[in-house]
C-alpha cells in the first residue's frame, strides 16, 4: 500500500515544495555546519580531538643498551658504575622530540633531546656517573611540549 506523501512542507507559516525545502536544507549544511565542524576541529586541543601525543610504553634504567634491549636493569647502583643509561620506548610520537632529564638530588645535571622517528620507537640516553656523585638520581622524559611523561628513580651507592 503506498500513501502518498504531500508535496508541500510548511515553515514558519509559509508553503514550500518538498524539494525546495531539501535544497535549502542541503545549502545549510555545506555552507554553514560543515564549516563550523572544520573549524571546530582545528580549534579543539588534540586530546579532544581524539589525538594524543607521545607517550612512554617502557622506561627503565640500566647499565647498558644491546640492540635497543636494555640490560642491568636496576633501581640501586654501585658507585662503580662506569654509566647509567635511560632507555625509553615511545608511541605516539612520530617527528617528535622528547628529553631525557637527568637529575642529581634536585639539581639538572644533563638534558638530552631525543628525535622519535617512528609511531613506536625505541631510544636511550646515558650519564656517566662519577665516583662521588652517589645519592638519589631520576630522570624526567619530557615532552617537546613541556608536559611530564615519566618519571624514573635510582639510587647510586657508595
Amino acid at each position: 500500500m503506498n500513501i502518498p506523501l504531500p508535496r508541500f512542507c510548511i515553515v514558519n507559516g509559509e508553503k514550500f515544495l518538498y524539494t525546495h525545502f531539501i535544497t535549502l536544507l542541503e545549502v545549510v549544511v555545506k555552507r554553514l555546519i560543515l564549516p563550523l565542524i572544520f573549524i571546530a576541529l582545528i580549534l579543539l586541543p588534540p586530546d579532544v580531538r581524539g589525538e594524543t601525543g607521545p607517550s612512554v610504553e617502557v622506561a627503565v634504567v640500566g647499565t647498558g643498551v644491546e640492540n635497543l634491549m636494555p640490560i642491568g636493569v636496576a633501581e640501586s647502583f654501585p658507585s662503580s658504575v662506569d654509566r647509567i643509561y635511560c632507555y625509553s620506548k615511545i608511541i605516539n610520537g612520530e617527528a617528535t622530540t622528547i628529553t631525557h632529564r637527568w637529575y642529581y638530588g634536585e639539581r639538572v645535571v644533563s638534558e638530552v633531546p631525543l628525535t622519535i622517528g617512528s609511531p613506536s620507537f625505541r631510544t636511550y640516553s646515558y650519564k656517566t656517573i662519577l665516583p662521588h656523585y652517589s645519592g638519589k638520581w631520576r630522570v624526567e622524559i619530557v615532552s617537546e611540549t613541556g608536559d611530564l611523561l615519566k618519571t624514573l628513580e635510582f639510587i647510586i651507592v657508595e
